[in-house]
């Protein structure tokens, strides 16, 4: 069994990579698709060369030790890659960092151990409704400055100058990755989400409310407010809005003149609240083309009935930001 900090994991290897499988699923990441388990190792995709794509399994991961790798080692016998359990998840999550971020999301995931000297347990920190309302630190302004220089990754991902200005886009240095301010209604950055521009993987911090993305740069654009005939005060909005999984996606959306949000993920139940909170009357499902796009499509058709909807429909095996926006814009829009 795998072990953090001399700890042993409440799980057995097969069980990990499940999970950390199906993490990764949830931000669009597609890794391990075929697991073999034999006596000695598990045998899988490798998920560092050909993107994750590779046909034949050549990935190993220990589960005993031999004489020449220790218990949970991870070797790619085609490329090559070696290291632990720990460092390739950090590595799929976009962090190079030997293991750290790996280690925490091993602990925060399958850890179980019991501790002598436990606090005081205050029965009001288990409202978890408290909980999230004491999370009230954000981002600074003097972080957010760090990351604010252009990077060759952001055209390569079709994004522009003017969007980049717009969603606050940036480069950290020390991680090598893209930042994504992610904010909310009112424009306060809550964390940070980070592209790596090396591995091309995505990190999403763990256990935060997501909010919908771009929901704040809609309002900001349209902070103005007309009178109507009737003397009411009506926001001026656009009234069709694109919902994507991802944001790279919702921002070259943007970048073609048309406006989009992203859910990081399929969906869920606050944000579906947000969305039927818009004031624009028609949403365009531009959800992945795949098994998880439609369960996601099916959940939004539910939760916002009082909305028009119409599905993008997508080649299959590609998401917007594959596409031209001559593509994109010739593409079937299927009333719902």
């Amino acid at each position: 069994m795998i072990e953090v900090n001399g700890n042993y994991l409440a799980a057995d290897e097969l069980e990990i990579l499940n999970e950390l499988k199906h993490q990764l699923e949830l931000n669009g990441i597609h890794r391990f698709a075929k697991v073999i388990k034999t006596t000695n190792n598990l045998q899988t995709n490798c998920p560092f060369h050909k993107e994750g794509q590779e046909r034949k399994p050549s990935f190993g991961i220990m589960l005993n030790d031999s004489g020449r790798y220790k218990e949970g080692t991870c070797h790619c016998f085609t490329c090559g890659w070696t290291g632990s359990f720990a460092e390739m998840v950090s590595n799929l999550f976009g962090y190079d960092d030997f293991g750290n971020y790996g280690n925490k999301w091993l602990a925060k995931n399958f850890l179980t151990i019991e501790v002598n000297n436990r606090p005081t347990i205050n029965l009001d920190s288990m409202d978890r409704s408290k909980q999230k309302q004491q999370k009230s630190e954000t981002v600074s302004e003097e972080e957010l400055d760090s990351y604010r220089q252009y990077h060759p990754y952001m055209w390569k991902r079709k994004m522009t100058p003017e969007t980049v200005e717009i969603f606050d886009i940036g480069y950290d240095e020390k991680t090598r990755c893209i930042t994504f301010p992610i904010r909310d209604v009112n424009g306060n950055c809550l964390f940070i989400a980070r592209r790596s521009v090396v591995t091309k993987f995505f990190n999403y911090p763990a256990d935060v409310e997501k909010p919908v993305y771009g929901l704040y740069e809609l309002h900001s654009r349209y902070p103005e407010r007309s009178t109507d005939t009737m003397g009411m005060k009506r926001r001026s909005f656009p009234n069709t809005v694109y919902i994507c999984e991802s944001m790279i996606n919702a921002i070259t959306i943007w970048g073609w003149g048309d406006y989009a949000v992203a859910l990081n993920g399929t969906g869920t139940q606050e944000q579906y609240k947000q969305l039927c909170k818009m004031p624009n009357r028609t949403f365009i499902l531009a959800l992945d083309p795949d098994k998880a796009g439609e369960h996601g499509r099916e959940k939004l058709r539910k939760a916002l009935k009082g909305k028009i909807l119409y599905d993008l429909v997508l080649p299959k095996g590609k998401d917007v930001n594959d596409l031209t926006k001559e593509e994109f814009e010739n593409l079937p829009r299927l009333f719902n």
